[in-house]
Order: structure tokens, then C-alpha cells, then sequence
């Protein structure tokens, strides 16, 4: 535009003149208006499309846990208990179902002379100081397993390899390990026939 207005012969005052330079300032202002809506047009295309692509960015899937089908609670007996409270000697049942989408458990204390799941045949306090740290899952395991095993033919009359019963253990957790007031480090060595049928009174010298 620069070199063509130097080619333009120059004017002063006439009505020709006047109409030209009119022409030249409406030219460039639909220049400006155009370059204008131009400019308009590609911002809000790039706007909408980073937009669009945040939204896409943002976009999350979620992932629906299939619900838990209920079941019917089963016939229990007994008298509800919090296992760790039993002793050396006693039989208890457990059960559990699903309702409204929560697992449920039940224990219950039972007599030996009738049926029963379970027998405690053996409980050991773990022998560490008051005081004393949690020792870890694996070693507090490993305690548990040797006094269970040990115990086993004691109270059975033969050795667990020869055996139709189970083992099995209850241990504390760190929480009861070291609390202070309601300190609990005792292991529970429970048997059980290794079918999942019910035992008929206690295993004790049963020799099975």
C-alpha cells in the first residue's frame, strides 16, 4: 500500500481529489475491519479448541464396583464373643454372610461336648518385655506357628503329621501389642478337621 500511494499524483483542494482520499480512507478501514474479524475468528476457534481439548484432558472414568449379592444369614448358636477373649480349652464357631453389600462375621462360644468348628487347645503369651515393640508380622508368625506345633501332640496324643486335624492361630495385633492399658499379647492355637465337617466333643488325647 506504501508504494502504490507514492505512484498516486498529488492533489490540493479539487473535489476529485477530495472523492480519491475519501476512497483511500474508506479502502483502509474495511482493511482494518476485515483483518479485525479475521483475527476474531481464528482466536475464538484456537479458545474453543483448547477447550475442547482440556476438556478431553479432564475427562475422568469411573470404574463401578460390581454389588455384593446378598445371602441369607445362617442358623447360628452360641454366644457371641470377641475370639481373643477365650481361653485355653473352650470351642467357638464362626460364620459369615454377605447383607446389604457388608461382609458380616460372627463368633460365637460353644460347648466342646456338643458340635463345634473349633477347639483352643493351647494359649501363649509372647514373651517379650513390658514395653517392648511390635516384633512384626513375621516374626510374631513365626512364634506362633512353633508354640502351635509344639503343643500339638501334647494335647492330641500324637503328632500332627499324623493327624486328621487342622492348625491354626489367632495373634495379637501391633495395636494390642503395645498398648499400654489394654496391653494383649497371647496366641490362641485352635484345631479343626481339616474336611470343614464339625467335631464331636473336645480332641483332647483323642489320638486322631
Amino acid at each position: 500500500m506504501l508504494h502504490e500511494a507514492e505512484l498516486l499524483p498529488r492533489c490540493h483542494g479539487s473535489a476529485e481529489c477530495g472523492y480519491s482520499n475519501l476512497m483511500n480512507v474508506y479502502r483502509f478501514f474495511c482493511l482494518l475491519i476485515f483483518l479485525s474479524f479475521s483475527l476474531s475468528s481464528c482466536g475464538s476457534q484456537g479458545a474453543s479448541e483448547a477447550n475442547s481439548e482440556e476438556n478431553r484432558s479432564s475427562t475422568t472414568i469411573i470404574e463401578t464396583r460390581p454389588s455384593l449379592v446378598d445371602e441369607d444369614a445362617p442358623d447360628w448358636f452360641g454366644e457371641p464373643v470377641n475370639l481373643h477373649d477365650l481361653d485355653q480349652g473352650d470351642c467357638f464357631n464362626m460364620y459369615a454372610w454377605v447383607s446389604n453389600d457388608r461382609h458380616i462375621e460372627l463368633n460365637t462360644h460353644v460347648p466342646c461336648n456338643g458340635p463345634h468348628q473349633f477347639e483352643i487347645y493351647r494359649l501363649v503369651q509372647h514373651p517379650a518385655r513390658n514395653g517392648a515393640v511390635w516384633p512384626g508380622d513375621e516374626e510374631m508368625t513365626a512364634f506362633a506357628v512353633s508354640q502351635c506345633y509344639e503343643s500339638f501332640e501334647e494335647f492330641v496324643g500324637i503328632i500332627y503329621e499324623l493327624s486328621e486335624l487342622e492348625i491354626n492361630y489367632l495373634t495379637p495385633n501391633r495395636t494390642n501389642f503395645e498398648h499400654e492399658i489394654a496391653q494383649f499379647r497371647g496366641v490362641h492355637c485352635y484345631l479343626f478337621q481339616d474336611d470343614g465337617s464339625e467335631l464331636l466333643g473336645s480332641a483332647k488325647q483323642s489320638f486322631r
